[in-house]
């Protein structure tokens, strides 16, 4: 199986298992070394081993998939737009 699918295929857990570790909102900006760390840490935390360069390839790939999907919208080279209203901040009442 290919590593990018291990997230692909498990993309509800890892927005949420991502967002344990980021501040990540609807509408937030996510970077690419997030993504990367991110993806590199979920891999793992499902007992996978990976190095830093091939989660690189794994969070390009990624990457495209959810701009694809529309979960992500892409703003540079570097970063996105995080399209997800399951996510969307609670107002304090």
């Amino acid at each position: 199986m290919k590593k990018s699918a291990t997230v692909i295929n498990n993309q509800v857990e890892f927005l949420h298992y991502l967002r344990g570790k980021f501040p990540l909102f609807h509408l937030s900006n996510l970077f690419f070394r997030d993504l990367h760390y991110g993806i590199m840490s979920f891999i793992n935390f499902k007992g996978v081993k990976i190095g830093y360069g091939e989660a690189e390839s794994v969070a390009r790939e990624v990457a495209q998939y959810f701009e694809k999907q529309n979960i992500l919208k892409k703003v540079n080279q570097q970063g996105w737009v995080l399209q997800y209203p399951e996510f969307t901040a609670k107002k304090a009442s």
